[in-house]
């Protein structure tokens, strides 16, 4: 009997006073929303990918070899077309990861408007002195270290 008093004392306790079993609730649907919340907003954090590394490392060299050859007479449309397609490529893959990466995705967009503007230069005014080449080697090689920057950043072992 008095084991059975006893347990009715503890149950008593445990769930008998009904504030103290509101405020546990409350704790407990606040805890799961500042769960949600912060899964939520942990979506938004963009992280360190070595596939865009790789890319833009890759491609700005593609690019400024294809504007060495804008200081000859030929054009190789071919070779424009190849890289205005992997430049596409990289933009998609960078604007599929989502906003938070929209600083790197829209650095890529600044590439591309320059790449189309120099291609256009050359098409409409010919080849290029030794002198414009260098000058435009040197904003693409910036806008592209910008790029593979501001992707860096983002890997936590450096």
């Amino acid at each position: 009997m008095i084991d059975l008093q006893r347990k009715i004392d503890i149950i008593a306790k445990l769930g008998g006073d009904t504030k103290l079993n509101r405020l546990s609730v409350k704790f407990y649907v606040f805890s799961i929303l500042a769960l949600i919340f912060f899964l939520r907003c942990a979506s938004f954090i963009s992280y360190y990918d070595p596939t865009t590394y790789k890319n833009l490392t890759e491609l700005k060299p593609e690019v400024i070899f294809l504007y060495e050859t804008f200081t000859t007479d030929s054009i190789d449309l071919e070779k424009i077309a190849q890289v205005r397609l992997r430049l596409a490529q990289v933009y998609e893959y960078e604007k599929g990861k989502g906003l938070c990466n929209k600083d790197t995705y829209e650095q890529i967009e600044i590439i591309q408007s320059m790449f189309e503007r120099y291609v256009k230069d050359r098409l409409e005014k010919g080849k290029w002195t030794k002198e414009h080449f260098e000058n435009v080697k040197t904003n693409m090689g910036e806008a592209f270290d910008i790029a593979i920057q501001t992707e860096r950043l983002k890997n936590k072992n450096e």
